[in-house]
């Protein structure tokens, strides 16, 4: 007889016998087990094909110290209420640059001086991708704040994160009330752009009329110290830092804006300075003036979650979760799991008795191992809390809660990540699943440390940029508790 790990190891150099094999087990489900007689082609012997689902399965969350929030071209921005998560608020700090000069022209040798008009701050919504979380039919409001602080990582420090703020002044620069219209105000059209009485220019913040009229008297004026302060882009930095752009306390919604260029050159966020010439042969007409948030590494995103709710009294359990090796049980969330882009939250999955496969005493192999996770039924809605568009990724961990490595997809020796299985007649029967059947076999070969686990997170290089959401049911007694679906062939002597 062929010892059970001889046969795991012979399951790699005959992985398309295998596929050939699993075409035939068709008829074969959870209830009932049925044997099929396998010609004489692939192996001249009687099969049994098993599928197992009863592992135990240990669920925990837990929360990243810190998540990386710079250096992302589209931004997260305003505050809503989440059954799930609380308070969940993100606000944007941005660096006002100095894109090009700003400088009088002259004309027949003479300085054309300007007179201000408005100061405004002009946003678009991310194009092409209008990503959200919240009641979108409500009015929400945004204001602007004058950042103190420079824009500058202390020593060691790589990146801005979640949890990071800059000094800056209460009182505001100005605020805007507006129900969002994200299919208009997501596309730079150069006319409406320019248009200061636009109504499909973009979200637009009216400005205080001082800081507007100061920038133009530094244009004009005859002192060269103030000039080069709209000349010289470090100059202009330490006369004006930048802005914090915060969501209203009353507001229900969370939105991705552009920062950067579009595929024309234009800005999707600015402060603009309107103005005209005056005493000229074109006096009167309007002109404006661009200072951009482009695209650096130092722009960010603070992100916070209260993990207060009504409804969900024993989410605020989630605010003990102080570091990264701190678990949260899920016996203690009402058996729920949490995954959380702005927050960092993940969940942890224990497996410990995977090895027990090994001592069946059976002569066999795995055709295919499955990890599913469902989302628990009334925790999204597609008009507030929608499920996540993106993949899922899986990381072993330990019991230090470390990324020890990414579980990797054999075929293409990348990331594994999720696929979502969509049932349409039964909506609540879809489910999110990773193949592991890699991963298992491994684990029979090689056995597993006790504290050894496995991660369920967002996309990592992506996750400080986004508001995905995701409950997971894992309560042992419902149909949608996190399974580990393995298929098990027996060979009959």
């Amino acid at each position: 007889m062929i010892s059970n790990k001889l046969l795991f190891r012979m399951k790699n150099i005959k992985f398309t016998v295998f596929i050939s094999m699993l075409a035939l087990f068709t008829a074969c489900n959870s209830n009932s087990f049925e044997e099929h007689e396998i010609g004489g082609n692939l192996i001249d012997q009687s099969t049994d094909v098993f599928m197992i689902d009863t592992f135990t399965i240990e669920s925990s969350m837990v929360k990243l110290d810190s998540v990386t929030t710079s250096g992302f071209s589209n931004v997260l921005l305003g505050k809503y209420k989440d059954p799930y998560f609380g308070n969940v608020k993100s606000d944007f700090y941005g660096e006002i640059s100095l894109d090009e000069q700003f400088k009088l022209r002259t004309s027949n040798g003479e300085k054309v001086f300007l007179e201000f008009d408005s100061l405004v701050f002009i946003m678009y919504h991310e194009p092409n991708k209008l990503r959200f979380v919240g009641d979108t039919l409500a009015e929400q409001t945004i204001s602007v704040h004058r950042v103190t602080e420079e824009f500058k990582l202390p020593e060691n420090k790589f990146s801005y994160k979640a949890h990071d703020e800059l000094m800056h002044e209460t009182e505001t620069l100005g605020s805007t009330t507006f129900i969002p219209r994200l299919s208009l105000n997501s596309i730079i059209e150069d006319i409406k752009d320019k248009d200061p009485e636009s109504e499909n220019g973009g979200i637009r913040i009216r400005m205080n009329d001082a800081l507007g009229q100061d920038i133009i008297d530094k244009v004009n004026s005859s002192n060269d110290s103030l000039n080069e302060i709209l000349e010289d882009k470090v100059k202009w930095l330490n006369y004006f830092k930048g802005i914090v752009l915060k969501a209203g306390d009353n507001n229900s919604a969370i939105f991705s804006f552009q920062t950067g260029q579009d595929s024309k050159g234009s800005y999707g966020m600015k402060m603009r300075v309107y103005y005209h010439d005056k005493e000229y042969e074109q006096a009167g007409i309007l002109r404006y003036y661009d200072l951009p948030v482009t695209a650096k590494s130092l722009n960010f995103t603070n992100h916070s979650s209260d993990f207060i709710s009504d409804e969900h009294p024993y989410i605020e359990k989630i605010n003990d979760l102080e570091n990264l090796r701190d678990d949260l049980n899920s016996e203690e969330t009402d058996d729920l799991c949490f995954v959380h882009g702005a927050t960092g939250l993940m969940t942890k999955l224990r497996i410990p008795h995977i090895e027990l496969l090994d001592r069946m005493g059976l002569t066999g192999g795995i055709l295919k191992a499955e990890l599913v996770f469902s989302p628990k039924n009334d925790s999204y809605d597609d008009d507030l809390y929608p499920l996540p568009s993106s993949s899922f990724e899986l990381y072993s961990t330990n019991q230090k809660n470390f990324f020890v490595s990414g579980v990797l997809n054999p075929s293409t020796n990348r990331q594994l990540t999720s696929r979502y299985v969509y049932n349409p007649r039964y909506v609540d029967e879809s489910y999110y699943s990773f193949d592991i059947t890699s991963y298992v076999n491994n684990i029979l070969l090689n056995g597993q440390e006790y504290d050894n686990a496995l991660l369920i997170t967002l996309p990592f290089k992506t996750i400080g940029n986004s508001m995905e959401r995701l409950v997971i049911d894992n309560d042992r007694n419902s149909d949608t508790r996190i399974k580990l679906e393995v298929t098990y062939v027996v060979q009959n002597n």
